[in-house]
């Protein structure tokens, strides 16, 4: 009889969960297909509204806006684990938050904290938008787990563990690429490119801004992880190339950022580890590590997590055509993926690969990771207050006292936007409330000190100081390997913030700096106006005056005031009533330092009128272009986008670039590329070119007759700048009279991966007006120009060269002496007008503040000079 009550309860315990399985509404129903089948595709919309369903009819998820995109859509969060936990998340983000600071808090206290707290992990996914197969994943996971389904007991792991899913960080994207898909689903253009970026300003680079935090997006993902929740784990789900393995997942490979913390390393390993054996378990085939993804920061959403003490993941499936299934034969399979090894144990075959394959591929391995974090949870817990009572405690090898940024600054706005974006990532930022010394230096009041000891250490370490890439070579004396993106970062040299390194202890009265104050700014009451040409903001607010028809000069000369000396391109202003009028909100948002001047009839100057901007933007999707019009935008500086439409002509009328515009913008693009539509055959990018992927209308470039506009502009006195590679497009079509010394030069001789490297600037030249003498600058396939004497209708000037020797601040550079003494910008004429040929990355996603003042001179290039 009792045997046969505990059956019957048994039975009805099992019909009671199979009715709340019952009760929530299964994907394949929502959307009328099931997820990751062939040629369907869920949209931002519906992956929203099934989130939010869910959330009605469990009590196990709850969908928060974690903020705006760059277009105004609401990013959404989902939070999913148990009921009780629902009742209880901010007692558990405490205790993460305590767990994190560790200050205050013993050993026996924070174990104790550790037993009663949660695993937090993180889950974000399909950052890059034509990456989609983890956003449509997401869908089926939520269901998944609030229904309880997995190969281990997922309900008592949402006990221990609160899991926060992102569906996807780039909803702008993700609806852009979906609408384009289904588009042209069932046509040849099926499954190609889309042709703009599919983030309005970053493209793929979305995944560089983790530390800079220019877009919405990183901020909103950013407030989650170092601000709000402090989850122990983080993983965010990307997708790779097709040929190779069908999954990476950690260990990464060499080399490892030196100033991560050991223990680190250690758990991302026993994840990474983790999800291979289940995913192997469950008979998933061609699984790697330790190839291709390697320890070193590269500023993206999961590595940065390592420099916070989080666990940061990355896992990259290979692709599909967005939903549409390749074939590869098993010849086409590469060998080094086709043959076993330790860290590729059991290949793939070859043979059709869907957006399913991929989708149970993503499923396997996050269920894996819930439960990795069930298992460990009181160490993960534990092991996020230790790491940030080592960071603290313990000064490593190597790891200087502080960082000093003094108070005196010759762009201050464009410091304190740096001290907000270190704070932004959750550095501890102090502010000297007299004048100190450091390091036999003298400080004064008001300047900036870093301690290094404090939780998030390796953050603002690797942040300030300079970095030293290893020298990786294939073999001894052979080539170089790669880092997998950019070598340095060095933020305070990409900014043109003076920012000094102290080994040595010292003391100083400290305060911690909770906000950043900017200064007061207010307009003297003289007949002129002086703007200071080394605050970038100063732009900003000369661009407005002169839309709103105030009268700009620049300084051809350095300028005595009553204050002290301005240097040459100094802007001048008639302080009429339209200009003041214009000050009074310009100087909210840009609180610039303004001089009064009572006369400048004796200063030696030149006009500058309001310029009318064009930029051009291909079909291919540039990041540069990109970033481009972000910086301008961030600067209040407006523009016009043209297509290769608009430098062509019709029968009857040709067309006239002069008439419309002044300054024409060609951000960093392969020639070919702006040309042609196609790279060159010697292009790096020509073996992953595809024609006919596009329709007819987004193929092709400005063509012969775009050349000739662009050469007519210039001669007709308009300014042409060119930036980076499109440089070439001065040099090699228009006949600028330069040339890159470094084509055709072996990897084995010169090697420089994103680095920044030291340049001579003459500050008394237009272009080079406001810069110091000395700069640090972005050198991403970059140019060193060789300059001649230039025929009757040229002239030319070297504004910024590289010096004879020591050109490399933080990086990596191989043949130094490649770039020595050669240029790396250029201010040619070419009769009425000029063209601005700059060779190095000027406003590299918008990291650059320090070499901005490049292109921003270019724009506001002074008449009659």
């Amino acid at each position: 009889m009792k045997k046969s009550a505990r059956l019957i309860s048994a039975i009805f315990i099992l019909f009671l969960l199979s009715l709340a399985v019952l009760a929530q509404t299964p994907p394949e129903k929502f959307l009328g297909h099931r997820v990751g089948e062939d040629r369907k595709l869920a949209d931002y919309n519906q992956i929203k509204a099934y989130f939010e369903l869910l959330a009605k009819e469990s009590s196990k998820i709850r969908v928060v806006s974690i903020g705006k995109t760059t277009l105004g859509k609401d990013m959404i969060m989902a939070i999913i684990t148990d009921e009780e936990n629902m009742k209880n998340l901010d007692r558990y983000r405490e205790i993460a938050r305590r767990l994190k600071e560790a200050r205050g808090l013993s050993e026996e206290q924070a174990r104790q904290l550790a037993r009663e707290g949660k695993t937090i992990l993180l889950i974000t996914c399909s950052l890059h938008s034509t990456e989609i197969a983890a956003s449509q994943m997401s869908i089926e996971l939520a269901y998944d787990l609030i229904s309880g389904k997995g190969f281990f007991d997922v309900n008592q792991a949402l006990k221990d563990v609160i899991l926060l899913l992102v569906p996807t960080i780039n909803p702008d994207g993700h609806q852009m690429v979906v609408d384009w898909y289904r588009k042209y689903v069932g046509t040849k253009y099926e499954g190609g490119n889309i042709p703009w970026l599919y983030h309005p300003y970053a493209g793929h680079d979305n995944n560089r801004d983790f530390f800079m935090f220019n877009l919405a997006e990183t901020r909103a993902v950013n407030k989650v992880l170092y601000h709000d929740w402090l989850p122990q784990i983080h993983i965010d789900e990307h997708q790779m190339g097709s040929n190779g393995a069908r999954l990476f997942v950690p260990p990464f490979m060499d080399p490892p950022l030196p100033n991560v913390h050991p223990l680190l390393w250690r758990s991302v390993n026993l994840c990474g580890i983790n999800m291979a054996y289940d995913l192997q378990k469950h008979g998933y085939k061609g699984v790697v590590h330790g190839r291709s993804y390697t320890g070193w920061w590269i500023g993206a959403c999961d590595d940065t997590s390592w420099l916070h003490n989080v666990v940061g993941l990355l896992s990259e499936a290979a692709s599909v055509r967005v939903a549409s299934p390749i074939y590869l034969e098993p010849t086409e399979v590469p060998k080094e993926y086709y043959e076993k090894r330790m860290d590729f144990i059991d290949p793939w075959p070859g043979g059709w690969w869907r957006l399913r394959d991929i989708v149970d591929y993503e499923l396997t391995l996050s269920k894996s990771l819930l439960k990795t974090a069930w298992l460990h949870r009181e160490d993960f817990l534990f092991n996020s207050y230790l790491m940030s009572k080592q960071s603290i405690e313990i000064r490593e090898k190597n790891q200087p006292f502080a960082f000093v940024i003094s108070g005196e600054q010759a762009d201050y706005l464009t410091t304190l936007k740096m001290i907000e974006i270190l704070q932004l990532g959750g550095v501890e930022v102090h502010q000297a409330g007299k004048d100190f010394i450091a390091d036999g230096k003298y400080y004064p009041a008001g300047s900036f000190v870093v301690l290094t000891a404090q939780p998030y250490r390796a953050y603002a370490w690797a942040l300030l100081e300079k970095q030293k890439y290893p020298d990786l070579r294939q073999y001894p004396g052979g080539p170089p390997i790669p880092p997998y993106d950019n070598a340095a970062w060095t933020l305070p040299l990409q900014m043109g913030v003076r920012c000094d390194q102290i080994d040595k202890e010292f003391e100083a009265p400290l305060v911690r700096l909770e906000k950043v104050v900017y200064p007061k700014a207010s307009v003297p009451d003289s007949a002129y106006l002086a703007l200071d040409p080394r605050v970038n903001a100063s732009y900003a607010v000369a661009f407005s005056l002169l839309k709103n028809k105030a009268e700009v000069w620049r300084a051809k000369d350095g300028l005595k005031t009553v204050e002290g000396m301005l240097p040459p391109g100094t802007f001048l202003v008639k302080n009429s009533p339209e200009a003041r009028k214009a000050l009074d909100s310009l100087l909210a948002r840009w609180p610039i330092p303004i001089k009064g001047l009572a006369d400048i009839s004796g200063v030696d100057k030149a006009a500058v009128k309001f310029p009318r901007i064009a930029i051009y933007q291909s079909w291919r999707g540039n990041m540069d272009e990109g970033w481009t019009r972000y910086m301008l935008d961030d600067l209040g500086i407006e523009y016009t986008v043209l297509h290769n439409k608009d430098f062509k002509g019709t029968k009857d009328r040709k067309v006239n670039l002069k008439a419309g515009f002044d300054v024409l913008i060609f951000a960093s693009e392969n020639v070919d590329l702006i040309k042609t539509g196609r790279p060159g055959q010697q292009s790096e990018f020509a073996r992953f070119f595809r024609a006919g992927t596009t329709p007819p209308e987004y193929e092709g470039g400005i063509e012969k007759e775009g050349i000739d506009a662009v050469r007519s502009f210039v001669e007709d006195g308009g300014v042409l700048i060119t930036l980076n590679q499109a440089v070439e497009l001065a040099t090699r079509e228009l006949g600028a009279p330069a040339r890159n010394a470094l084509s055709g030069v072996d990897r084995t001789k010169f090697f420089c991966p994103t680095s920044i490297l030291k340049l001579k600037v003459d500050n008394s030249s237009p272009l080079g007006y406001g810069l110091d003498e000395e700069v640090g600058a972005i050198f991403s396939q970059s140019l060193a120009l060789e300059t001649w004497t230039p025929p009757a209708d040229w002239d030319r000037k070297v504004v910024a060269y590289y010096p004879e020797d020591g050109i490399l601040m933080s990086g990596w550079l191989l043949g130094e002496n490649y770039l020595a003494r050669k240029a790396a910008v250029v201010d040619a004429r070419l009769k009425k007008g000029r063209m601005a040929l700059i060779g190095i990355r000027a406003q590299h996603r918008a990291q650059s503040h320090g070499t901005y003042k490049f292109l921003l001179n270019a724009l506001f290039y002074p008449e009659g000079i």
